[in-house]
């Protein structure tokens, strides 16, 4: 590979409470991640369409606009295989209930956040 490094894995982050979108974005940027950010399912579907993608998907269900359930089932319609880690506060929903690996029930350490992410690559 011409003696260049891998990229480091990329993970949009879908959150639309502003303060945690950027904590959780800071805290992966720090720990190497390429991060992108979108503050709800709206952002986060027109950043996928315009070609970018991620290796990891961090999504929040319930946002303004469009939903998290909106943007899973945009990603299933398209045939994307991207892994998601869930955060939301319903603790009924479980991870398989929308085709994601990981979910983070809010509120959740910075430690369970790269575990979810670290375990989401993995897959």
């Amino acid at each position: 590979m011409n003696g260049s490094s891998p990229r480091p894995p990329r993970v949009l982050v879908v959150e639309d409470d502003e303060r945690l979108l950027m904590t959780i974005s800071d805290v992966l940027s720090d720990q190497g991640f390429e991060t992108r950010t979108a503050n709800n399912g709206r952002v986060a579907i027109q950043t996928l369409a315009s070609g970018y993608l991620p290796d990891v998907i961090v999504l929040d269900l319930m946002m303004p606009l469009a939903s998290g359930f909106e943007v899973v089932d945009w990603l299933q319609q398209k045939g994307a295989q991207i892994p998601i880690v869930l955060s939301t506060q319903e603790d009924e929903i479980q991870p398989a209930d929308v085709g994601a690996v990981v979910k983070l029930s809010k509120p959740f350490t910075l430690e369970q956040l790269l575990d979810g992410v670290s375990a989401a690559l993995r897959r």
